[in-house]
């Protein structure tokens, strides 16, 4: 098997795009595993500002191949335009790569505290549809437990830093404080509960909710906000202070006709963060100048730049996480070569036991057997203890050529059980 990381984020590609590929939604894991065998795991990491796929596979190329095509099926998109958008990274830079996103390092806002959770509602995600696998599973959980880590010995992201606080953040700077305003909410799914979260930690308790799903009033229920009826939008964009929006739907929330409408009578410019990967603000909309629209790129431009020594002390305990779990990986794969020399003097050691069954009685057979059993244990003792050695110090490949060499043996180094 070999870890293989195809994704994009906000480093690569636009956010445009991003929100593009994640068309292929959560059905994309399952189709992979139920339709290729050269994918034995599959998992989606899908956040605002990212797009990733983390494979465990068989057959690199074609593997990865059917991958970019099934996301360019699911999210009817041009093949050649998600091979260009996507990157493939091998091996230990998936874990390095996915330990560095999962303790923030690789954020839009450097430290954020969100991403973990995200990182855990995939592996859950995963877990539910049946498509991970056990070399995933460690990866995934090795990578939350390097976060926790980071947090607990750099300080990186213990704040609750995150895209929504820097968003408040900017609306704090340029209009005022939040505290004792009314705000609206638009959409009800996770990123919603952090953004009411958010908000009543800086004393904004005044919170109208609206969905154009209908959930809005067991979201408001649950959250100490009030609900916005289906077709009391315009109303509520009226008497609002402030807008976040994250309903995470497929068209426009707020267009231009709206807005002017409903802002009219307002002598106040409307600060608006638009929080939604495929956005809600309209483009007509978001030019107006009854409204500040603070969106993900906007976010991403003013959020502040963490402390050079806790990122240097947060790259440190990656790559040491890193290394050790590479060295567990590699011992699995010394178990397997173990495994399959005792597996090679054990077929021998039955034909010959056999052989004399025929010439001797079973007694004597059976301590033939027993004597040969004990020889090779003796045997192979050391061979077995300088297979983990050296998967250990990374020297595993020499060790597999011997193997061959003198057994004939062939170990697939890849292997992870």
């Amino acid at each position: 098997m070999v870890l293989v990381l195809v994704g994009a984020s906000h480093h690569d590609v636009t956010l445009d795009e991003i929100s593009r590929l994640s068309q292929s939604g959560r059905s994309l894991a399952k189709r992979l595993t139920a339709t290729s065998d050269d994918v034995s795991g599959a998992v989606v990491l899908s956040t605002c500002n990212r797009f990733e796929v983390y494979l465990d596979l068989t057959r690199f190329h074609e593997a990865v191949e059917v991958t970019t095509a099934t996301i360019a099926e699911l999210a009817g998109l041009d093949h050649d335009f998600v091979v260009d958008a996507m990157r493939v990274s091998v091996g230990t830079t998936v874990a390095q790569h996915l330990f560095s996103v999962a303790s923030g390092l690789e954020s839009m806002v450097v430290g954020e505290d969100e991403i973990a959770g995200q990182v855990k509602a995939s592996l859950a995600l995963a877990q539910e549809q049946h498509t991970t696998s056990p070399t995933l599973e460690r990866l995934l959980q090795r990578a939350l437990a390097t976060s926790k880590a980071v947090t607990s010995s750099t300080g990186l992201g213990a704040a609750g830093r995150s895209i929504v606080s820097v968003g408040l953040d900017l609306v704090g700077q340029r209009h005022g404080d939040v505290s004792g305003r009314r705000a609206l909410v638009l959409g009800t799914g996770s990123y919603a509960r952090v953004v009411v979260a958010a908000l009543a930690r800086r004393g904004c308790t005044d919170i109208d909710v609206y969905s154009s799903s209908g959930r809005s009033a067991q979201f408001a229920q649950s959250h100490g906000a009030t609900a916005v009826d289906p077709s009391g939008l315009a109303e509520a964009l009226a008497r609002a202070d402030l807008v976040a929006a994250c309903s995470g739907s497929s068209g426009f929330v707020l267009t231009e006709q709206l807005v002017r409408d409903s802002r009219a009578a307002s002598t106040s410019v409307l600060p608006v963060i638009d929080l939604a990967l495929s956005p809600d603000v309209s483009p007509e909309a978001k030019a107006l100048p009854v409204v500040d629209v603070i969106d993900l790129e906007v976010i991403h431009e003013f959020a502040p730049r963490e402390h050079s020594s806790a990122i240097l002390g947060a790259q440190d305990l990656v790559l040491g996480a890193v290394q050790a779990f590479e060295q567990t990986e590699s011992g699995r794969t010394a178990d397997h070569a173990v495994i399959a020399m005792r597996a090679h003097v054990m077929a021998i050691i039955n034909e010959e036991v056999d052989r004399i069954r025929h010439r001797v009685d079973e007694e004597t057979a059976e301590e033939v057997a027993r004597s040969l059993n004990r020889v090779s244990n003796a045997i192979l003792h050391m061979p077995s203890v300088r297979a983990q050695e050296l998967a250990r110090t990374g020297d595993f490949a020499d060790y597999s050529k011997a193997v061959h060499t003198l057994f004939g043996i062939e170990i697939d180094s890849s292997i992870r059980g």
